[in-house]
């Protein structure tokens, strides 16, 4: 479930950066090609307020359109709202699993100072996802911790 997540968080993320300067590259040339073709009919001020103008009314149809598509998704959720209550359980489930887990110095850290470690997991994060060495030292490192902090759990109970 959570791999599934990932590559639809990924797709759309690649789609957005891929899109979005597309788009604006796009909207500003139409703008500049309506301004001149309006410019040779209308004086230049004349020309930007009508090309603003459609602009606009272009962002009212795009909006008009979102709501619409956001209103059919909305009825299709309902039927999928089975699913979005797993995937909100299997968070709760992982989170608990995390919070069961974790080590009490780390957690007291991340609590104290949660600007260093968003930024620390972003640079690990963007290492892992790079270098198929660094991955492997990540998960080599978390092997030993792993059993080595079992070892001590089960030897605590004892």
């Amino acid at each position: 479930m959570l791999k599934k997540l990932k590559k639809r968080i990924e797709a759309g993320a690649l789609v957005t950066a891929l899109v979005v300067p597309l788009a604006l590259c796009v909207f500003a040339f139409l703008g500049l090609a309506a301004y001149f073709a309006f410019s040779e009919a209308l004086p230049p001020k004349l020309a930007a307020l009508v090309t603003a103008a459609c602009g606009i009314v272009l962002i009212a149809v795009i909006l008009v359109i979102a709501r619409i598509a956001n209103a059919s998704r909305g009825a299709s959720s309902r039927s999928a709202s089975r699913s979005d209550r797993e995937d909100f359980d299997l968070g709760e489930d992982f989170e608990a699993f995390l919070r069961e887990h974790a080590d009490p110095v780390l957690s007291d850290w991340v609590r104290n100072h949660p600007d260093r470690a968003a930024i620390a997991t972003l640079v690990l994060g963007i290492a892992a996802g790079y270098s198929d060495r660094f991955r492997q030292v990540l998960m080599d490192l978390y092997s030993r911790y792993s059993e080595s902090e079992s070892l001590r759990r089960s030897q605590h109970q004892r």
